[in-house]
């Protein structure tokens, strides 16, 4: 009889630790959604984004002197009427920024949860999407969920994790945290990918589920 010598323990790769065993509702993480509608959300959010705030004053608005420069005939220069005009410097803005703040631009809410349910199937066809079973923390502790968190420009969308949980990826410089019910479109285009928490998962699809528009089996 032969002995065996023991095998040496498995290690875990430290970036699957964290996944989840639930699978993603395929009526929310694989739906279709029409190209020009993600787009136009997409606008929409990015637009609104804006303060609109930049202004600058036309040759109407300035308080220099009015003088004509030098007369009309005879200088074999070309006519020109005072240094407020645009073509010189330190005179007017022709068609700047006024500082006008038009009204938000707006889209109801089911265009806004087909955009989000559509970009979040989107990632999930191209496996950017996964569940993240957060650590149960009495403390904060961030060596250990950076070492859970380890893919670049990761949005964690997390529910009702423990607060002290939340503290501990807030810092975390590839991580941007935001919670479920804050969650839209063009929040997720801005990551690369997106980190799902189990109760995070259950409040969006309660969230966008009922506002959609689901094909019917044949």
């Amino acid at each position: 009889m032969t002995n065996r010598s023991p095998k040496p323990p498995v290690k875990k790769d430290s970036s699957t630790i964290a996944r989840n065993d639930t699978i993603l509702d395929p009526r929310v993480f694989a739906y279709s959604v029409n190209e020009a509608l993600l787009s136009q959300v997409i606008h929409v959010y990015r637009d609104n984004t804006h303060q609109n705030t930049s202004a600058v004053k036309t040759r109407g608005e300035l308080t220099r002197t009015t003088k004509k420069m030098y007369k009309q005939k005879g200088t074999g220069n070309a006519r020109h009427g005072s240094k407020m005009s645009p073509t010189f410097v330190g005179g007017g803005v022709a068609f700047g920024p006024t500082g006008i703040q038009p009204n938000n631009l707006k889209i109801n809410r089911k265009m806004r949860a087909a955009a989000l349910a559509g970009i979040l199937s989107h990632y999930a066809k191209d496996k950017a999407v996964e569940l993240f079973n957060a650590p149960e923390l009495k403390k904060p502790e961030v060596k250990l969920v950076k070492s859970l968190l380890v893919k670049p420009d990761t949005l964690l969308v997390y529910g009702k994790e423990a607060p002290a949980f939340v503290s501990s990826v807030r810092n975390l410089g590839n991580v941007t945290l935001i919670e479920a019910g804050k969650l839209n479109a063009y929040t997720v285009v801005q990551s690369k990918y997106v980190a799902l928490t189990p109760s995070a998962h259950e409040a969006l699809v309660a969230r966008i589920l009922p506002l959609l528009k689901l094909a019917k089996p044949k």
